[in-house]
């Protein structure tokens, strides 16, 4: 009996053994399961509060990139260094690179440029490493948290097309791009092969809200969209009524300033030289030539070969379309149509559409003395109007809202609309696909309704709209460069130019304006104001301040740092007693102005940004 009490107790204090391994086993892992509990939600909370930091600091580093959107370029170095600014100061021991950057960096932020509708994108990738403290206990000192989030901004840089956009008169400049065979030192900065990108300007025509009350249709009309010089060297100058008025002849017979087909020949009315008229009152050339003849090798080797070659003529490409918006907020990209503008040397083209120096709606019922017919690209325009009995005999014909006039009620179905102001726009892009002379063109966009009394010579419609005002006007469409302007000067003179509209919002916020290749025969200053503001009240004056090239020795390179004009009216900062014009300024709204003089001839462009409230893509 005694032996089995004494086994039965040395079994039970056995078992009290086995207890207390199981009891310490199940405290580390209770303890495991606590510690995960705990540092999870540590983890959980710093995970918060990283994207937090990383949504905030993506926000405050795309702004930088308003003067300079390009990847690799100084603004994104500024973004990456606001963003590492943001970091430090809220605690984050984060630095921001480039992708690829130093392997002891934690961030990386990259700008992804301008997007399709102009908005500029900037993405932010931030790692930081948190330290756990139960998990320590299982091998598990640290984790990595990595957290992303893409910025934007809309600069809302729509430069107007022309000093003329609303009744189309040329005068004291056009449009120009190269092709892509020549040499970005020709003054086009992005068509050249060797300009890396994008190849392509872009423009955007606004539709006010209610123009579809007392029109139908959207006429987009190109002006000499070819490449082709007429071999002619004088003209019968016709004189508008005004300078007749004032005793100029009714007609006279002058000649080009120069002989060379490869050369631009604008021929000087004199009626400039009447007193008592303004710039916009008179007719100060005659048209015979626009474009410009040039060799090039797509690098380093552009020029004008003595004479005119007609197979260095470019190609253009001008292709219309719309973003329709899907219920679930989502863009779609809608095509209307694409016309390709003739080079006229018997191998790409014949030059059988008759477009130089002529207004045409490619793919649209002609204008009454248009004397060819223009068909769009064929089997390339949704639109219609491509119809030609020898090169696409099965497109379909001209009519009312075919090609590049456009039926708003059936032609934009659910086109995008800005909820605030119900304005819409069509999207037009042009890009230059072979040659490497210069294109010279222009663009204006109205109702349809002029196409029986309005020529669509050049010189014949400047006549018919300077004599009898009113009579060709949009109707409040107007067509705009989204953020850049390939330009070509008319004259030597000193212009205003219309830039940007800036809203009142703006009070306080900066301009920035850059030019590219201003030289032969551009002259300092350029003088930025704003058209509601008397301009001996508030402007800026550039030469060449800040290590700018000055105008006129710009060869091949924009002006770097951009110009920067400081909106006025913010007058929260003016000091009444001490008053200065950027803080104590009243500002309604207006235009910004350029007083600029341009070269004869010369090929240049405008770039500009405007700040914007950045927001968050994703």
């Amino acid at each position: 009996m005694d032996t089995v009490q004494a086994g039965a107790e040395a079994a039970h204090l056995h078992e009290k053994g086995q207890s207390i391994v199981l009891i310490a086993l199940a405290l580390v892992g209770l303890l495991a399961f606590v510690g995960i509990a705990v540092d999870v939600g540590f983890v959980f909370a710093r995970s918060t509060q990283l994207q937090s930091a990383v949504d905030s600091a993506a926000l405050a580093a795309v702004s930088e990139l308003v003067a300079d959107p390009s990847p690799g370029g100084p603004g994104e170095a500024a973004a990456n260094q606001r963003a590492t600014q943001f970091f430090q100061t809220n605690g984050f021991d984060i630095i921001v690179d480039v992708t690829g950057g130093s392997s002891n960096q934690f961030g990386t932020g990259d700008s992804l440029g301008i997007q399709a509708l102009g908005s500029i994108e900037y993405e932010l990738i931030a790692d930081w490493p948190v330290e756990l403290f139960f998990l320590r206990l299982i091998g598990r000192d640290s984790i990595t948290l990595t957290r992303s989030a893409v910025s934007a901004i809309f600069p809302m840089a729509d430069i107007y097309a022309s000093r003329r956009v609303e009744d189309g008169i040329l005068s004291t400049s056009n449009q120009a791009v190269f092709g892509p065979m020549s040499c970005t030192s020709m003054g086009d900065p992005f068509s050249p092969i060797s300009a890396g990108g994008p190849h392509t300007y872009e423009y955007r025509i606004l539709i006010p809200a209610g123009y579809e009350q007392q029109h139908s249709y959207i006429r987009v009309e190109l002006f000499d969209p070819d490449s082709i010089n007429a071999a002619a060297n004088s003209a019968t100058v016709i004189h508008t009524n005004l300078a007749v008025s004032l005793g100029d002849p009714a007609t006279e017979n002058l000649n080009c300033p120069n002989n060379s087909r490869y050369e631009p020949c604008l021929i000087n009315t004199g009626e400039a030289n009447l007193g008592g008229v303004t710039l916009d009152d008179i007719n100060p050339y005659w048209f015979l030539r626009i474009d410009e003849n040039r060799y090039g090798n797509g690098s380093t080797s552009c020029g004008n070969s003595g004479s005119y070659v007609a197979t260095n003529n470019t190609e253009t490409e001008y292709e219309l379309f719309y973003w329709r918006q899907n219920p679930d907020g989502t863009l779609i990209r809608v095509p209307l149509a694409k016309y390709t503008g003739q080079a006229g040397d018997g191998v790409r083209d014949t030059g059988n559409h008759q477009t130089d120096l002529r207004w045409v709606s490619p793919g649209a019922p002609p204008i009454y003395d248009q004397p060819a017919p223009v068909p769009t690209d064929c089997n390339e325009s949704p639109n219609g109007g491509d119809y030609d009995p020898v090169s696409c005999p099965s497109g379909s014909a001209a009519g009312p809202g075919t090609g590049f006039e456009v039926d708003i009620a059936t032609d934009l179905v659910d086109i995008l609309t800005d909820p605030a102001t119900g304005n819409r726009y069509l999207y037009l892009n042009v890009t230059s696909v072979t040659g490497s002379s210069e294109n010279g063109y222009e663009i204006w966009a109205g109702p349809n309704t002029y196409i029986s009394n309005i020529s669509s010579d050049a010189n014949l419609r400047n006549l018919q709209i300077l004599n009898n005002r009113g009579a060709h006007t949009s109707k409040g469409i107007t067509v705009f460069g989204m953020g850049n302007l390939p330009m070509n000067s008319n004259t030597n003179a000193r212009v205003e130019i219309p830039l940007i509209w800036v809203g009142p919002e703006q009070a306080g916020n900066n301009v920035y304006i850059s030019t590219f290749d201003s030289d032969s025969g551009a002259s300092p200053p350029v003088i930025f104001y704003f058209d509601s503001i008397a301009q001996s009240d508030y402007s800026i004056s550039y030469t060449s301040q800040g290590g700018r090239c000055a105008p006129g020795s710009c060869n091949n390179r924009w002006v770097n740092p951009a110009y920067e004009i400081k909106v006025p009216g913010d007058t929260a900062n003016c000091d009444y007693l001490n008053p200065n014009p950027a803080d104590c300024t009243p500002f309604y709204g207006g235009r910004l102005i350029a007083s600029y003089q341009g070269g004869f001839a010369d090929t240049y462009g405008w770039q500009a940004r405007l700040s914007g409230q950045p927001y968050l893509v994703r």
